[in-house]
């Protein structure tokens, strides 16, 4: 006797294997402020030898002038994390899209400050922590600027990408004038150039840096969604090519990151819709971001909003995303490279 499986069904059964065989997910919920409805932004790092630590911005709604930045730290081989802290608190402004970076045992924790109501009046701030080793305390500097006063409407999303001595690159984008994306040059916590403003029709915001072999790929969001811009830099960030728009990778008018990992491979933590957030997905790159294969819907409900994932890669090769749930909770995912690949270490495509 021959049974006949239709081909929905079997899309259906391909799929459920991959869901339930391939992929497993360690995931838990970080201690956000009990008075405080409103939690969104989340950036995260690992510091050395020490733990993870996770940063985002909190209050009682997005630029109310109660918002300020929060963090919790979960100690190396512990099972919980902190009690959540204030990070910084801007006295009468609100604070909002930390990101965290760690360097020259440091931990940076750059951040944006409205001057008014809206996102167009924001300055970018820094504090600065050092780290001793064994000793889990931070002691936050004063709170610094990167440019000079008169520049607003600055803001930060994407990871900084490190360079020799005690330079680093940070991407910015800017909101005053419709939407376009840069990069600074820090040097000794000053800005010591500016690259071009890479503007497109619609406007282009939140900039993500991918170092290739021999180039620098950046990934931005589109001010009106639908899909990720992209640019090309030959020249470590001074000049970019003109951007273009990646319609193979379908994103909302919302947040997104990228990693590239230590086996080369690019992963992308993004949406895959070109309209709404109501799921998140992890797909692979073989070949230095060209193409990429969806691998993985890491959450998927239409009653909830999932949004602004922050991805970094541990010591141990552990793949570690944070992310807003309904801009309300922050939940932490834990993932290994091996369970994106094939049995033979090859990437599998199961659209």
């Amino acid at each position: 006797m021959k049974i006949k499986i239709s081909p929905g069904l079997l899309s259906f059964l391909l799929l459920f294997s991959w869901n339930s065989v391939i992929f497993s997910l360690e995931k838990e919920t970080i201690p956000t402020p009990p008075d405080r409805a409103f939690n969104h932004a989340p950036s995260i790092i690992e510091v050395p030898g020490q733990g993870l630590l996770v940063a985002w911005y909190s209050g009682s709604k997005e630029k109310n002038k109660n918002t300020a930045i929060f963090f919790s730290f979960k100690k190396a081989g512990r099972q919980k994390w902190s009690s959540p802290r204030v990070l910084v608190d801007t006295p009468s402004r609100a604070d909002g899209n930390p990101v965290l970076f760690f360097k020259d045992n440091a931990i940076y924790c750059f951040y944006s400050v409205l001057w008014g109501t809206g996102w167009s009046t924001a300055r970018i701030f820094y504090v600065k922590s050092p780290v001793a080793p064994g000793e889990n305390d931070l002691s936050w500097s004063p709170p610094r600027r990167i440019s000079p006063f008169y520049k607003t409407g600055e803001l930060v999303r994407g990871k900084p990408v490190d360079s020799k001595g005690e330079s680093f690159f940070l991407p910015l984008y800017q909101e005053l004038f419709g939407y376009s994306s840069y990069l600074y040059l820090i040097r000794k916590g000053r800005v010591a150039w500016r690259s071009p403003y890479l503007k497109t029709s619609p406007g282009n915001l939140q900039p993500v840096i991918i170092p290739l072999r021999t180039s620098w790929l950046m990934f931005m969001r589109s001010a009106r969604g639908g899909y990720l811009w992209e640019a090309i830099s030959r020249d470590q960030g001074k000049t970019w090519s003109t951007p273009v728009k990646r319609r193979d990778l379908p994103q909302p008018n919302s947040g997104f990151d990228t990693l590239r990992l230590s086996s080369g491979r690019i992963i992308l933590v993004f949406h895959n819709n070109p309209e709404n957030t109501h799921s998140l997905a992890i797909s692979i790159s073989e070949d230095e971001g060209k193409s990429f294969s969806l691998k993985k819907v890491i959450e998927e409900d239409k009653k909830r909003k999932f949004l602004y994932p922050s991805v970094i890669q541990d010591a141990r090769g552990k793949i570690h995303i944070v992310y807003t749930v309904n801009k309300k909770e922050i939940r932490h995912v834990v993932l290994r490279e091996k369970e994106l690949l094939g049995r033979k270490g090859k990437s599998i495509d199961f659209r």
